[in-house]
């Protein structure tokens, strides 16, 4: 491997200080992760070392690029970008008509180094805290600072980035977590930023556990509206839910998962398996059925219809790691990641008051919030530097993506976000739950309509 070391500034460990101050960066080619696909198009994989961590990156370059790169800023925290490079590829999307695409793995996550993935936390019931310990032990042991990855650090790593691969100005588009990230480059780096994409933003100054739950009933208000209107559900959506949880609440109930596992399914649990269903693209034809047959006395099959984001390494409900976050389909997530984003820059600005104790959605959505300051405090994460909380003021163009159906970053989420944003368009779709624009045709044309124009969606006829 040619390294190539660079005279470049270390935006280090604050956010606060200057991104045009990097030190001691070094990008070097590397093999790409993951079996490739066949394509025309070139694709290069690097290694960049920045601030005691070696990020994995790709670029994918279109064949005849005339605007600037885009950079994609996955979900997570702890998600990956680059071993799931051959969703841009086949189909080849659009956004490679005009732009190179540049993915990066963030610190702890993916294919970078070190990695923050925490097998121990796959541990069911009762030994999930031990398996906290145990993994908070390892990496410390191993030498990984596993208070390393906040937004700030992470942001000042795509400046590095940045730098490395020589690119002056880039688009952002950042999905869910991603979002929380592309606000920060927006406030240190936005000289660099030629526009933005905000899919399901992820507000800095939020407070999950004072309005979450709102949203969570917003969006299951908006799925009962929509599959009552199509026949799906006569019933409803809401009505049942709460009977379900008011029942798991009272009797928690022992499902089998396997021929190996079991899991307890309290009102938490279940609430927790049909937000993350209902934010998948699938999410709206699976979650009604599946609260159909746990309202009728068929939980084991109601969950195992939920099965594909409630079992699993990622979202495994033994886990119970307590974040809605979903990132592109295939990823796996860096529980230790994870951790240090949610631990050290979301729970200090959070008060865990519950906003409606006689709801039963409320109530589960309370249970969640607990489980996460026991988790926290397992970690024993310190408060990040309280300016990454802060809410984002700018001009650069921006379109914000935001779905009806989204539980977990829901609408009124964007409109907070674009109250900071004086040259932004927020486009709403009724049909859209989480990220639409990694597997919606429409918003990913939105998007890259965007980036090839500069110009927003016309409000006088329909977007697609």
């Amino acid at each position: 491997m040619v390294f190539l070391a660079l005279t470049l500034a270390l935006s280090g460990c604050s956010a606060s200080q200057d991104p045009g101050d990097l030190i001691g960066v070094a990008i070097a080619e590397s093999v790409c992760p993951e079996e490739p696909v066949p394509t025309k198009l070139t694709v290069t994989c690097h290694r960049v070392s920045v601030d005691g961590v070696s990020l994995s990156v790709a670029v994918l370059h279109a064949e005849t690029p005339i605007s600037d790169p885009v950079l994609f800023l996955h979900g997570g925290p702890g998600g990956r970008a680059v071993a799931d490079r051959n969703r841009w590829l086949v189909p080849r999307s659009e956004q490679l008509t005009n732009h190179d695409i540049v993915l990066v793995d963030q610190r702890g996550g993916g294919d970078s180094r070190p990695s923050m993935d925490c097998p121990e936390m796959e541990k069911p019931g009762d030994q999930a805290l031990a398996g906290d310990r145990s993994c908070r032990a390892r990496l410390a042991g191993s030498g990984a600072d596993v208070y390393a990855v906040t937004v700030g650090r992470i942001a000042a790593d795509l400046v590095a980035v940045r730098r490395a691969l020589e690119i002056d100005q880039w688009h952002l588009h950042g999905v869910s977590f991603g979002t929380r990230v592309a606000l920060e480059l927006m406030r240190t780096d936005g000289s660099a930023v030629t526009s933005v994409v905000l899919d399901s933003v992820v507000p800095p100054d939020v407070d999950e556990t004072a309005d979450l739950a709102d949203g969570i009933v917003a969006a299951f208000t908006s799925l009962e509206e929509w599959c009552t209107n199509g026949g799906s559900c006569p019933s409803g959506v809401l009505a049942p839910l709460r009977r379900i949880l008011m029942r798991l609440d009272e009797n928690p109930v022992v499902v089998q998962v396997d021929e190996s596992a079991s899991m307890t399914v309290d009102d938490t649990a279940f609430l927790g398996a049909v937000v993350r269903t209902l934010g998948r693209a699938d999410g709206p034809m699976a979650v009604p059925e599946a609260i159909l047959l746990a309202d009728t006395n068929h939980l084991a099959e109601a969950m195992d219809r939920l099965s594909p984001t409630s079992r699993g390494r990622s979202h495994a409900p033994e886990n119970k790691l307590s974040s809605y976050a979903i990132q592109s389909a295939g990823d796996t997530l860096a529980e230790g990641a994870w951790v240090g984003v949610t631990c050290g820059d979301q729970l200090p600005g959070m008060d865990f008051e519950p906003s409606d104790s006689s709801d039963p959605i409320h109530r589960a959505e309370q249970g969640r919030w607990i489980e996460l300051r026991a988790r926290c405090a397992a970690w024993k994460v310190p408060p990040s530097d309280p300016i990454t909380r802060a809410p984002i003021s700018s001009s650069l163009p921006t379109l914000i993506l935001a779905g009806k159906l989204d539980p977990i970053t829901p609408v009124a989420w964007a409109k907070t976000v674009a109250e900071g944003l004086e040259n932004s368009k927020t486009v709403i779709w009724s049909q859209w739950t989480h990220a639409p624009s990694t597997w919606n045709q429409c918003a990913a044309h939105l998007v890259a309509r965007f980036f090839d124009t500069g110009k927003y969606p016309d409000d006088s006829r329909a977007y697609c």
